[in-house]
């Protein structure tokens, strides 16, 4: 049977980026796919957007209220059946050749259960800011991983093998819920990395990353995960010793916020 790859994609208020993202699956050179979006909720015209692109090999989830992107990406994958899963946000972009190249790779590396990419970081109206290599080297890989996310979470395909082996993302974690996926796949193998570049990241000011309503829950993931990680992999002194200064730095970063919401509230 011809290898089918499913496509997952979580939006909330997208309208911006979300018809560029449905596009760019529409046009792979890959043409066995199908694509499922789950709308977590929009109150903008994303789901209206996304409507109006749907085809018979796109599947759209409308949920009743907003979960959150965790509960919504696994949300998702409880509704696919098929055995190689690809992420894009809603703002990214895939190269066309994208879904191609990973499912070749994961097809001819039995033993690899996810794999992610080189990529290239966009702004709000398109233009590249930078482009980012990672290192292909597995130790290297594992070195980095334990104490920072190398992946951009677009740009990763894997099995759904795996699912059954380390579960679903971890729904305490609000932000990070890619870098925490990532790290439990890797306590059964270390993630490769295809040396191509295959998506656009978007980042811009009103994205998670820059929301200053989320900046608390974004540094207590980041704990959350450095935990995990010091508890389930052995550091080198090197990055035993990165990981020390990032823990100082989220420690302090928890503290500041308090301190300024008290200023706030006074």
């Amino acid at each position: 049977m011809k290898t089918k790859v499913s496509i997952l994609m979580t939006c909330f208020n997208a309208e911006a980026f979300i018809e560029k993202s449905i596009k760019s699956i529409k046009n792979q050179s890959f043409k066995n796919w199908e694509l499922i979006i789950v709308d977590d909720f929009s109150k903008d015209q994303t789901l209206k957007i996304a409507k109006k692109l749907k085809t018979n090999k796109i599947k759209i989830y409308s949920l009743k209220k907003h979960i959150g992107r965790t509960k919504a990406l696994n949300y998702g994958l409880k509704k696919i059946k098929n055995d190689l899963i690809a992420i894009l946000d809603a703002d990214d972009i895939a190269y066309k050749n994208r879904i191609m190249v990973q499912k070749n790779f994961l097809e001819k590396n039995q033993k690899t259960l996810l794999v992610g990419s080189w990529y290239k970081v966009i702004d709000k109206s398109g233009k590249i800011i930078k482009n980012v290599k990672i290192d292909t080297i597995e130790k290297n890989i594992y070195k980095n991983m334990i104490y920072r996310n190398l992946f951009c979470h677009s740009s990763i395909m894997f099995k759904k093998s795996l699912l059954t082996k380390i579960g679903y993302y971890p729904e305490n974690i609000i932000y990070a819920q890619d870098y925490a996926f990532i790290l439990k796949s890797m306590k059964l193998e270390i993630p490769r990395v295809i040396p191509k570049y295959l998506t656009l990241s978007r980042r811009w000011d009103n994205s998670m990353t820059y929301n200053p309503s989320y900046q608390k829950d974004i540094v207590l993931d980041k704990i959350k995960i450095m935990i995990f990680s010091i508890k389930n992999f052995s550091y080198p002194l090197l990055s035993l010793f990165m990981w020390s200064l990032k823990f100082i730095k989220a420690f302090c970063d928890i503290i500041l916020l308090n301190l300024k919401k008290s200023k706030n509230n006074n």
